[in-house]
C-alpha cells in the first residue's frame, strides 16, 4: 500500500496540477494536450509499472503484435487518459464547451428521478468517466460514488476527489463491509449508486469470457441490486469527437437470486452480458480502455 501511494504521488503532484491549469487558460486546450503527450513519453519510458499493469490487455487487443507495436498502443492509451483528464479540467473551468449524445440516457434518468427503487449505474474505467460525473449533477436525485479514499493531497485538491457538493455523495471502500451497508441502504432509499464494475479489488469475481479468454469480474453490485429490488444499469462514456461525447446507457436489469443456486452462479450471466457491452464499446475505442489490471489472471 505505501508504494502504491508512493507512485500515486509521482504521478500526480501540486506542480503538475498548477502548470496544466496554467497551461489550460494560457496556451488553450490544443496545446496543452502536446504538452501531456510529450510528458506521457516519459511515462512510457520510465515508468514501467504503470506499462506492466497496461500490457496484459494490450496482449489482448493486439494478440500479433510485437513489443514494440504494443508499447506504442499503451503510449496512445497513456495520452488519451491525459487528455480526458484535460478535457474534464477545460469543462470545469467553463474555458472549453463540449457537445454529447447519449443512448438511453432519458430511461436512466426517468428511473433516477422516480426515487420509488434504487438504480445502480455500473460504470468502468473506460472513457471520460470523470466528466460524467458532471453530468450527474442534474440529476434530481441523490447520487452515490463509490471510491476508495484518494490518498495523494494533490489529487484531492485539484480534481475535488472525494468532496461531497449538491446531489453528489461519497461512499468509500475502506472500511470493514467495504461500503455495502451504505450502498444497500443508498439504494432501499430510491438513490442513484455509481461504481465501477471491471476492477476486483480484492473482492469475490466470476469468470467470463472477455477479449477471446476467461477473466475474473467482480459481481457484488448484482447480488446488492437482487437484495434491494434495484435495477443494474451498464454504461460508457466514449470521445467520439474533438469535443465530443457519447453517453451510453444499456436497458435496465433487474436481477433476481435463485435459491439453490451459488451466489456466484446465479449473476454470472448478468456480469456477462455486462462485460459484453464493455467488450462493444473497447472493439470501437480500444485506446479509451484503462482496466491497468489483469482481469485474466488466475
Amino acid at each position: 500500500m505505501a508504494e502504491q501511494e508512493k507512485m500515486n504521488v509521482k504521478r500526480g503532484n501540486n506542480f503538475g496540477f498548477m502548470f496544466f491549469n496554467f497551461a489550460l487558460r494560457t496556451a488553450g486546450l490544443k496545446h496543452a494536450r502536446r504538452m501531456a503527450a510529450v510528458i506521457c513519453v516519459y511515462y512510457l519510458l520510465f515508468d514501467w509499472a504503470a506499462v506492466k499493469r497496461a500490457m496484459p490487455y494490450a496482449r489482448r487487443i493486439m494478440p500479433d503484435a510485437d513489443f514494440f507495436k504494443r508499447l506504442a498502443f499503451i503510449y496512445r492509451i497513456f495520452v488519451n487518459q491525459a487528455w480526458m483528464l484535460l478535457d474534464r479540467a477545460a469543462f470545469n473551468a467553463g474555458l472549453i464547451p463540449f457537445t454529447h449524445t447519449s443512448t438511453g440516457y432519458d430511461t436512466f434518468a426517468g428511473l433516477a428521478e422516480r426515487h420509488t427503487a434504487g438504480v445502480i449505474l455500473l460504470g468502468a474505467h473506460f472513457g471520460n468517466w470523470q466528466l460524467a460525473v458532471e453530468g450527474l449533477k442534474k440529476l434530481d436525485c441523490r447520487v452515490n460514488i463509490v471510491m476508495s479514499p484518494e490518498t495523494n493531497p494533490a489529487v484531492k485538491t485539484h480534481l475535488k476527489i472525494n468532496s461531497a457538493a449538491g446531489n453528489i455523495a461519497y461512499i468509500f471502500t475502506d472500511g470493514p463491509d467495504h461500503g455495502c451497508v451504505e450502498i444497500a441502504s443508498a439504494l432501499c432509499s430510491g438513490e442513484v449508486v455509481c461504481l465501477m464494475g471491471d476492477r476486483a479489488y480484492g473482492a469475490d469475481t466470476v469468470e467470463v469470457e472477455f477479449l477471446g479468454a476467461k477473466a475474473g469480474f467482480p459481481y457484488s453490485a448484482w447480488l446488492i441490486a437482487a437484495k434491494t429490488a434495484s435495477a443494474v444499469i451498464p454504461f460508457f462514456v466514449c470521445k467520439h469527437r474533438e469535443r465530443g461525447y457519447h453517453v451510453r446507457c444499456d436497458n435496465p436489469v433487474y436481477p433476481e437470486m435463485e435459491r439453490k443456486q451459488a451466489a456466484a452462479e446465479t449473476v454470472q450471466p448478468w456480469v456477462g452480458q455486462y462485460v459484453r457491452s464493455l467488450e462493444e464499446v473497447i472493439r470501437e475505442y480500444p485506446e479509451q480502455c484503462f482496466i491497468f489490471s489483469n482481469v485474466w489472471k488466475r
